[in-house]
């Protein structure tokens, strides 16, 4: 398993904005495993020793939903976090997605100032963000969770390929994540890290066994055969999962009867069929977006 932390303000230790769980399941049905892999990180963090975790997989996977219940797990365990998500726009601003994380303005000048050269102003600033985590992990442990690095721009990514390592001998654990989609500059910085000895995880589908539950905590019955074969619709993916348990609530399509969940209509939820339109209508208007 592979996973970075990025890290935010001391205080802040909330990290990730709360965002609502997805409908009908909490979407970490089947993940134990990962999960046991990124406290593992933690533990050598509470040790004194740095270290990166790395996940990838294909879009609404699970990623998100690990990372936050990362980042939770790290909060009651008393770490300083600091969080942060990639995201298109930030591109064009260097160190954003770490930036955002830090959330304390870098004193002096900044890699974006026009007066200095580039590459003195941005090891300059890689510099200043070392510092930065070295005094907090002097106080806390640090976790340091970047989401969505599949849309980082070059100078997050070559951060990332430096303060790793040079923090390794510090209290300070990474957790990384990036959709698995076509994007050569993050598939570069994932495959280095790996080398160096982050750990490294592709999420996986979820299994039957997973669904079968994420049904019966969200109909609270176990399902019954057409429902389940319903499921396997979503091919295992949480997000899609979520959006058709979320569409059967919506249409009042499933009913317990006879201690089962029971499907009463065939009829694939609306909801659906607008989550599919938008994904299509971005594909066709955004070919550049980051899912």
């Amino acid at each position: 398993m592979t996973a970075m932390i990025s890290d935010t303000s001391v205080g802040a230790r909330g990290g990730m904005t709360p965002r609502e769980r997805p409908a009908g399941g909490d979407g970490m049905r089947g993940r134990e495993a990962e999960q046991e892999m990124i406290r593992d990180l933690l533990r050598r963090a509470q040790r004194g020793v740095g270290g990166v975790v790395l996940v990838d997989g294909e879009p609404g996977i699970g990623k998100s939903l690990l990372l936050r219940d990362s980042t939770d797990t790290a909060a009651q365990q008393g770490f300083s976090l600091a969080t942060a998500a990639a995201d298109q726009l930030g591109q064009a601003i260097p160190f954003f997605e770490l930036r955002a994380a830090l959330r304390e303005p870098l004193a002096g000048v900044t890699a974006d100032d026009p007066a200095r050269d580039p590459l003195h102003a941005a090891t300059w600033s890689i510099t200043q963000m070392r510092a930065h985590l070295e005094r907090r992990a002097a106080a806390a442990p640090v976790l340091v969770c970047l989401d969505d690095l599949h849309c980082a721009g070059p100078a997050t990514l070559a951060a990332l390929r430096t303060l790793p390592r040079d923090l390794k001998q510090h209290p300070v654990a990474w957790l990384l994540a990036r959709s698995s989609t076509p994007q050569r500059d993050a598939d570069y910085l994932f495959g280095l890290l790996e080398n160096d000895g982050a750990a490294r995880v592709t999420l996986a589908p979820l299994d039957e066994e997973a669904v079968a539950a994420m049904l019966t905590d969200a109909f609270g019955a176990p399902p019954d055969q057409a429902l389940a074969d319903l499921a396997r619709g979503a091919a295992g993916n949480p997000s899609l999962m979520a959006e058709l348990i979320g569409g059967l609530h919506d249409d009042n399509a499933v009913q317990v009867t006879g201690g089962r969940a029971v499907l009463a209509s065939a009829r694939l939820p609306q909801r659906i069929h607008r989550l599919a339109q938008r994904r299509l209508d971005g594909l066709s208007k955004r070919p550049g977006i980051c899912w």
